[in-house]
């Protein structure tokens, strides 16, 4: 099980009242938990995921607010792609999603990570202008370089290797 802790403005998109968020509590997913935001860009919403832990993050452009649920539900599906265009193994990508079949929604619970997340999707937005918006930018090369990018939070390390790490060390 992991927990996907949205943020209200997420919350108010899916359609999810507060009364139906899980407590908060501690995921047994080797990756741990994830934070969901979303901001528009080039007149589209996206949902900006990053995990807890190692602060790995990828976007989904385009969500409809109709199938904005089944998004957030497929964050496995998602996280198994971006571990494998990382680089990471399909043994270790199976141990790492084993217990990630289900998915709690919750609400944040960290400054913190809540001002990570936000300078993630600043780091996104900047990007994707820069590479001629969401028509003409390359999302992958985008998802890569932001996970590449050394993170104060994480001692100057990048958050693929973090991940790489923490994967490791779980085998």
């Amino acid at each position: 099980m992991i927990q996907v802790r949205c943020t209200k403005k997420v919350q108010d998109f899916i359609g999810v009242k507060k009364a139906n968020l899980f407590p908060i509590t501690n995921s047994n997913a080797i990756l741990g938990s994830w934070v969901a935001n979303i901001f528009v860009q080039n007149r589209r919403k996206v949902i900006c995921f990053m995990n807890e832990r190692t602060l790995l993050s990828f976007i989904i452009t385009g969500v409809k607010k109709p199938h904005a649920k089944n998004v957030i539900k497929s964050l496995p599906i998602v996280l198994e792609q971006i571990l494998t265009f990382e680089g990471i193994p399909p043994e270790i990508i199976k141990n790492a999603l084993c217990n990630c079949n289900e998915i709690e929604l919750t609400s944040t619970n960290s400054r913190k990570l809540l001002g990570n997340m936000n300078d993630l999707i600043h780091m996104y937005q900047m990007l994707i202008s820069m590479d001629g918006g969401l028509n003409q930018c390359d999302l992958t090369s985008i998802i890569k370089r932001i996970n590449r990018t050394p993170q104060r939070v994480l001692e100057w390390e990048s958050s693929i290797k973090v991940t790489h790490d923490l994967l490791a060390c779980a085998t």
